[in-house]
């Protein structure tokens, strides 16, 4: 698994996890990473965005300064879906599987 900030332009948009062509990002409203397909797409096909691989130590940085905060108004319908997601990654979890400590 590997860590990636990706960013629109200069804005920093999401902490993503990559494993196994599964791309997961991390949702703070939720405080888990979530399957996000269109992420996916968008690393392999589109190159909308800019990823940037980072360590642990930074995604932990990024994540307590608030990326991956979602608009509550303006993306309902996305958080719904998220917070219904019944299979989320704990950051703790992904944390452990870069550092290969899963068995």
């Amino acid at each position: 698994m590997r860590l990636y900030l990706v960013k629109d332009g200069e804005r920093q948009v999401w902490v993503a996890a990559l494993a196994h062509e599964h791309m997961y990002g991390y949702v703070a409203n939720t405080g888990y990473f979530h399957d996000n397909n269109a992420l996916r797409n968008d690393f392999y096909m589109d190159f909308d965005y800019q990823y940037e691989e980072i360590d642990i130590v930074q995604a932990k940085a990024l994540i307590a300064a608030g990326v991956g905060q979602i608009d509550e108004a303006t993306r309902a319908d996305a958080l719904a879906k998220w917070r219904a997601d019944p299979r989320p990654l704990a950051p703790n979890d992904v944390f452990a599987a870069v550092a290969g400590l899963t068995p």
